[in-house]
């Protein structure tokens, strides 16, 4: 996983921070699923684990997160993340946030009306020696 704000249905679900309780949700270097944002720190765990030979390119490409604003923003608020920010809003901000997030979402429609949002990951390789005698 990349830099959480590189990821654009982050981004999305970030923006919506002064609605939802979203607290530091996609800010890198936290806890958990953005933990392995930073590929210096990705190196430093690999290496301490005795891995070599590590290699860290960066990967972008756009996905399709539904057909229509309206589709993206009902997925990305009626599944994980977005889902539990959601159940912690009350109507009224549950309904706000929808709105708001449909129309980011707009900006991110193909001519074909799919939304697309770039996704950025950390593709890693490495060895690792067969006995833990040979590591460096």
């Amino acid at each position: 996983m990349a830099d959480a704000m590189l990821n654009g249905w982050v981004a999305a679900v970030a923006s919506l921070r002064d609605l939802l309780p979203v607290g530091d949700f996609g800010r890198p270097g936290l806890p958990g699923m953005f933990s392995l944002a930073a590929p210096d720190y990705i190196r430093d765990v690999l290496t301490a684990a005795g891995f070599t030979g590590i290699t860290i390119t960066q990967a972008q490409m756009h996905g399709a997160w539904g057909h229509g604003a309206e589709d993206a923003a009902e997925f990305l608020l009626g599944t994980g993340p977005g889902r539990h920010l959601m159940e912690q809003a009350d109507a009224a901000a549950r309904a706000y946030a929808r709105r708001t997030l449909t129309e980011h979402l707009r900006d991110h429609e193909a001519a074909d009306g799919t939304v697309r949002l770039r996704s950025t990951s950390w593709p890693v390789t490495a060895d690792r020696p067969a006995d833990p005698s040979d590591r460096p």
